[in-house]
């Protein structure tokens, strides 16, 4: 069987295509030269990028799709919609996943009747023996069972289960209080997180969904066209090419004193996409109106001071 030389891989079949390649840039989707199950190792890989990618189209038309762990952090467990339950502005959610108690999670609402926020999304301890960890989420009021969250945790070099389809910033068009973002490929299923990049005014998101080739976000009010919305939309890999990856991820513990939070985030650039969500629900009614990336920095607005020691979830997501 020959083995030939390529200029960044080997062929190992009578083929003559790339069966293994390295290299600092993933192939282009639809290019041509690469066997099916062809494994690709990005030279590059740092922060959150995965190393190993798989080549799931065909040798004439490429697809490759990450496999196996990465540098940093990555969605080991993600899914939803589940319903609220009625009585209760606290809900405890067993979910699909080795949920650790030091992993960041995110909540958002897929579905709701009104402006109530998520206020509290952490993990929590199992009482039971044997039982797994579960999800806190808490709401600023009984959400009732007219509410469905989404929800999604990071670990840091894991295996992860979802990877991110689409991600980025979105100016509002205003209008009406929902905004239509068209997200070609995105589909009924997937698992959107949103929240606000800009704002000159207390609105608030209500409920984001995905629907084919779109996401709509719909607000507290009329957006008008002075906000923008950071969004991040999950689905389980092993079928597309993840657009983004999580180069930073943490938690940050508030100061208090205003309404501003400010983070030092070495390495965050400006035009990176942020999720965020506060941790602990002891904040009571306060939420967060906006977040916003610069040069190493990480700025939150709160609707009111957040006062010392709350807690902010957060993921930094860059393009790959």
């Amino acid at each position: 069987m020959p083995v030939t030389n390529f200029p960044n891989g080997l062929t190992m079949d009578t083929t003559k295509y790339i069966s293994i390649a390295s290299g600092s840039t993933i192939p282009v989707t639809g290019a041509s030269g690469y066997n099916p199950g062809c494994k690709f190792i990005l030279s590059s890989a740092s922060l959150g990028k995965n190393i190993e990618w798989v080549n799931q189209g065909s040798a004439t038309s490429c697809l490759f799709v990450p496999s196996g762990a990465g540098f940093g952090y990555g969605f080991a467990w993600a899914g939803g919609p589940v319903d609220c339950v009625n009585g209760e502005t606290a809900t405890q959610y067993a979910v699909d996943g080795n949920v650790g108690l030091a992993d960041i999670c995110f909540a958002a609402h897929q579905v709701s009747d009104d402006n109530d926020q998520i206020i509290g999304v952490a993990c929590a301890e199992s009482t039971a023996p044997g039982e797994q960890n579960s999800l806190l989420i808490t709401a600023s009021a009984d959400p009732l069972t007219a509410h469905d969250y989404v929800y999604a945790g990071l670990k840091n070099k894991c295996v992860p289960k979802f990877d991110v389809f689409a991600a980025g910033t979105h100016t509002t068009v205003g209008g009406a209080a929902a905004e239509a973002i068209t997200i070609t490929g995105a589909k009924a299923g997937d698992l959107a997180f949103v929240c606000l990049g800009s704002t000159d005014d207390t609105d608030t998101i209500s409920d984001s969904i995905c629907t084919t080739d779109t996401l709509t976000v719909t607000l507290s009010a009329d957006p008008s066209t002075t906000h923008s919305i950071h969004y991040v939309i999950l689905r389980e890999r092993g079928t597309f090419k993840p657009s983004h990856y999580v180069a930073y991820a943490g938690q940050h513990t508030c100061v208090g004193g205003d309404a501003t939070e400010v983070a030092t985030v070495t390495g965050v650039l400006s035009d990176d996409i942020i999720m965020s969500v506060i941790e602990d629900a002891t904040s009571g009614a306060t939420n967060i109106l906006k977040v916003v990336p610069t040069t190493n920095t990480v700025t939150w607005t709160f609707n009111a001071d957040p006062t010392v020691g709350h807690l902010i979830n957060y993921a930094v997501l860059r393009a790959y």
